[in-house]
């Protein structure tokens, strides 16, 4: 399994050279990041500090990200399992004035989300992290009212159409929502000339998930290929790191 993974992963990087888009280049912008402290998060943040004013939510744990702080970066520590930590961050996202929001921020929680045995009580944890937490700092964002999109990292997983196995009701539902309130926030925001996109980033290899296909760095920079075209057309839509137009 491990070679096959290798195999894939190698063809899709020969195909993105040969056939795909080319690594664009996002400058001058001022782009909020969470979940910056590892995987996709971590990687957008690598490819874009040098030319961008970065604002970086992470989780208590920030040890990556330390090491490559930079004069243009901010990041902010807060646990977004708990709500009560987000008061004291809206008056820093104002003032930051922020024109490109990229929620990673996410939690799969237990293994075990099986409808026998999963907690009740684990959905405000994982709720918290993968929907409220992003929307609260949305909100603030748009008080800046220098917003000119929102990336939010959904995942296949939270599609109702696709569920074929069930299963994993903290994760699913998590991202079912998340992907209702993007739709929402598509249609409320395009007065504002707001672009709100929802993208399954795909199997990325990450601590959330070891048996990932694709490497981080490569998704990294097709999220950054995707805020620099901006393309209005996929506002409101559910969408893979491709661009190809998923079921909600």
């Amino acid at each position: 399994m491990g070679i096959i993974k290798t195999i894939n992963r190698k063809c899709k990087k020969l195909k993105n050279i040969f056939f795909g888009d080319k690594d664009l280049d996002l400058s001058n912008k001022k782009i909020l990041i969470t979940g910056s402290n590892s995987g996709i998060g971590l990687h957008v943040y690598k490819k874009i500090i040098d030319k961008n004013n970065i604002l970086a939510f992470t989780n208590n744990d920030s040890n990556e990200i330390d090491k490559l702080i930079s004069k243009k970066t901010t990041v902010i520590k807060c646990d977004f399992s708990n709500l009560k930590n987000l008061e004291i961050i809206n008056n820093k996202i104002i003032e930051f004035k922020p024109n490109i929001l990229i929620n990673c921020a996410a939690k799969f929680g237990s293994e075990n989300q099986s409808l026998e045995n999963f907690e009740i009580s684990d959905y405000n944890k994982i709720l918290n992290i993968n929907v409220f937490s992003i929307l609260y700092i949305i909100q603030q964002s748009i008080k800046a009212n220098c917003l000119e999109q929102i990336l939010n990292l959904s995942s296949e997983m939270g599609s109702i159409e696709m569920n074929k196995s069930g299963g994993y009701y903290l994760y699913r539902n998590s991202k079912s929502l998340l992907n209702s309130i993007t739709k929402n926030l598509a249609i409320d925001l395009k007065k504002k000339g707001v672009n709100v996109y929802c993208i399954h980033p795909g199997s990325v290899k990450t601590k959330m998930n070891t048996g990932g296909v694709d490497n981080p760095e490569y998704t990294a920079q097709k999220i950054i290929n995707f805020c620099v075209i901006n393309d209005e057309k996929y506002t409101g839509k559910f969408i893979d790191i491709e661009k190809k137009i998923l079921k909600w």
